[in-house]
């Protein structure tokens, strides 16, 4: 069993294959852009890269269907086999219970600072939330109005707003204790 970063990207496919019960490479590529922030990391190469890999590894059937546009005249459907239903509970139990911290950087980063007079620390830092706000912004926009969504949805939503939140008050905080701070060697 896979235990890596890309195993909620093999839950995304599966469980959107298995909700539909079948679809092609594009209509999952469809349904993922019509969710913007809650399928984020999950691009078009990857969608056809893991609908193949998961397929080999026989967790999908799959079969043609005639009529569509391109060279080929026909499109690949996938549906999920019972090896992958069983897939998709296992990645859904794995990801539901793990918790992992996200490392973006920035703690390397705020380390550094200390090399940068206080004025320029509290500069980058105010850019940080700024850039941080507006990206808020952008996932609050894409996700919608979710009051009109199932329960599962808004928890979904509230978590991805939730950690953006978390960030925009660690800047804050970092921000006053830049400030607060008398001595420079305090800052280290």
């Amino acid at each position: 069993m896979s235990n890596g970063s890309g195993t909620h990207k093999e839950l995304m496919v599966l469980g959107l294959v298995g909700d539909e019960g079948s679809m092609s490479g594009y209509d999952l590529h469809r349904i993922v852009r019509a969710h913007g922030e809650l399928f984020t990391d999950l691009k078009k190469a990857n969608i056809y890269h893991l609908l193949d890999r998961l397929a080999t590894q026989g967790y999908f059937r799959m079969r043609t269907e005639g009529g569509a546009r391109g060279r080929r005249g026909e499109r690949l459907l996938y549906s999920l086999t019972a090896k992958g239903r069983r897939r998709f509970h296992e990645l859904l139990e794995l990801e539901v219970q793990r918790y992992g911290t996200i490392h973006t950087g920035i703690e390397v980063a705020v380390v550094f600072l200390s090399q940068l007079p206080r004025q320029k620390r509290l500069a980058l830092l105010r850019k940080r939330q700024q850039s941080v706000r507006s990206h808020r912004d952008r996932v609050a926009t894409a996700l919608g109005d979710v009051s009109s969504r199932g329960v599962l949805s808004k928890i979904a939503a509230d978590h991805v707003l939730a950690l953006v939140d978390a960030e925009l008050e660690w800047v804050k905080r970092s921000i006053a204790a830049v400030e607060a701070a008398k001595d420079p060697k305090a800052e280290h």
